[in-house]
């Protein structure tokens, strides 16, 4: 599992259906956003950190955040019911402007179901609640290496406005 793929080479697949995460989802989740961090990382920190770090790590951040209020995590399932994304949203406060923004947490789509369109009808998705829930911008973060993931939040008009940026000190 990983962020999003790009579906440019299928069309979406109609069939495919939102529904609020329950109890039962519990152990996707988690498994899906470790595996979206840590191919997030580079190869460095993945090194250096180690894999328990991170965990650990993760857990206090998905703590964070999953008690603000607004949060969602949402399953994408296909026609036979099969879990194939998810869609973690929520509110983010804009650290430049203070403006609270709809901020996408995690999107992705599990390994065997990317470039069928998954990832962009979930981000659509989360574009309809951030409108819904009247927000005027709605920001996620994205790898600087993952490619597939930035050309689909490209497609969909995501402009970059920041960059993060990182020097190792040895």
């Amino acid at each position: 599992m990983s962020e999003t793929s790009d579906p440019q080479s299928s069309a979406p697949d109609a069939s495919l259906r939102f529904r609020p995460a329950t109890a039962a989802d519990e152990q996707f989740f988690r498994k899906i956003e470790f595996s979206t961090t840590w191919s997030s990382l580079d190869p460095e920190d993945r090194r250096s950190l180690g894999r328990s770090h991170v965990e650990d790590a993760l857990e206090e951040t998905v703590a964070i955040l999953r008690a603000r209020q607004g949060n969602h995590v949402i399953i994408a399932e296909n026609a036979e019911g099969e879990r194939v994304g998810l869609l973690w949203y929520g509110c983010n406060r804009n650290l430049v402007t203070g403006e609270e923004e709809a901020w996408i947490y995690n999107v992705s789509v599990v390994d065997d179901c990317q470039g069928r369109g998954y990832g962009g009808q979930l981000v659509r998705h989360a574009e309809a609640l951030a409108r819904k829930d009247g927000y005027r911008v709605l920001g996620l973060m994205v790898a600087s290496h993952n490619e597939p993931a930035r050309r689909l939040y490209e497609r969909l008009e995501f402009q970059a406005s920041n960059f993060l940026m990182r020097k190792r000190l040895r």
